[in-house]
């Protein structure tokens, strides 16, 4: 059932989560990786769509769901993902020229006191303008049955053409008593088009709102994979995957920049690949000149959600094809390690 695409990574033939053609679409897998006996998640399920997701100006609703596996390689639904006081927290931004599309895209993370933290997207659709507001939103229990939403970490800069931050990467180190992650924020340029940028934000406290610095423009290093759009996945663990400067060896999703077809602007391809981060300074040093794989069956999307250490030398990243269904990629830690030690010297 593993085929391989290239040295590092092979790909598990059958979707994980969904099917390759089917009504029903799962997207943005995160796992908790302290669950026991069977393995939990979560997921975006898909409940309403409009357009094409190859199209710029698709709309799609959805919800969060709880997972769960036996074995990290068939996921089904449980149930809804509950969130106590979420109702309150929607109503805080004003509605007058937006519309409440959906819970998006979970990340999930648990702190030094077993703490489980979960960060999504809350996503608002404007009226009468292209584009979304989005903001960062968090929940927090002791388990994923159990968790009761906060104010979200991050939300709009609209003095800075932010308008709103989704999709974090959370740095496992510390320093000054702050940790800097990496978050993907929507910003407007000044055609008033919106895309996609890695940010870098501080957090002193990982509940309470978060704090933007920067931009990291990787559109200046003119690799074509991720000239267009960027957004971060994950910083894989230091015990799979090291280098000798202490910089944290990250994936990323990059999109090709947008093409026009018969007339019509399209997105680009959006796939995987490599960087190198440094968290005491939130800044990326390197990034692969290629991506590190696409899908067979992407059309022009494989974007990565999360990864899973399985031994000291495996583990399986998820990404969710054609915004559709999530397939699972086993790495080969010690090949990935090679190129890391062949390509990635600073």
């Amino acid at each position: 059932m593993w085929k391989k695409i290239n040295p590092i990574i092979s790909y598990y033939e059958k979707p994980v989560l969904g099917k390759i053609k089917a009504e029903k679409r799962y997207m943005a897998l995160a796992i908790d990786k302290d669950s026991s006996k069977s393995y939990l998640g979560l997921a975006r399920e898909i409940t309403r769509s409009k357009g094409s997701v190859d199209v710029p100006g698709f709309v799609d609703e959805s919800k969060l769901i709880i997972v769960q596996s036996k074995n990290l390689l068939s996921w089904t639904k449980k149930k809804d993902l509950k969130i106590i006081n979420i109702d309150k927290i929607l109503k805080n931004p004003s509605q007058n020229d937006k519309y409440f599309i959906g819970l998006e895209d979970p990340d999930i993370w648990r702190d030094e006191n077993g703490i489980t933290h979960v960060y999504f997207t809350i996503a608002f659709k404007y009226k009468n303008k292209i584009g979304f507001e989005v903001y960062l939103g968090h929940a927090q229990g002791k388990n994923l049955d159990n968790l009761t939403a906060t104010a979200p970490v991050l939300s709009p800069v609209l003095n800075k053409n932010i308008r709103g931050f989704k999709e974090v990467a959370i740095s496992p180190e510390v320093y000054s008593k702050s940790r800097i992650n990496l978050t993907e924020a929507q910003f407007v340029n000044e055609n008033n088009e919106d895309f996609s940028r890695i940010a870098v934000v501080e957090a002193r406290d990982m509940s309470k709102p978060w704090n933007f610095k920067s931009f990291i423009d990787l559109d200046k290093i003119q690799y074509p994979w991720c000239i267009g759009e960027t957004s971060p996945c994950v910083f894989l663990p230091e015990d799979f995957v090291s280098l000798n400067n202490r910089l944290l060896v990250g994936i990323i999703n990059g999109r090709e920049k947008k093409q026009v077809v018969d007339g019509q602007k399209v997105f680009g391809k959006f796939r995987p690949g490599l960087i190198l981060f440094n968290p005491e300074t939130g800044e990326i040093p390197r990034v692969s000149p290629e991506p590190l794989f696409e899908d067979p069956d992407a059309r022009t999307i494989t974007f990565a959600s999360d990864f899973v250490q399985t031994n000291s030398d495996e583990g399986i990243l998820y990404a969710h094809v054609n915004d559709s269904f999530v397939r699972a990629y086993r790495l080969d830690g010690r090949e990935l390690q090679r190129y890391l030690n062949k390509n990635c010297k600073i």
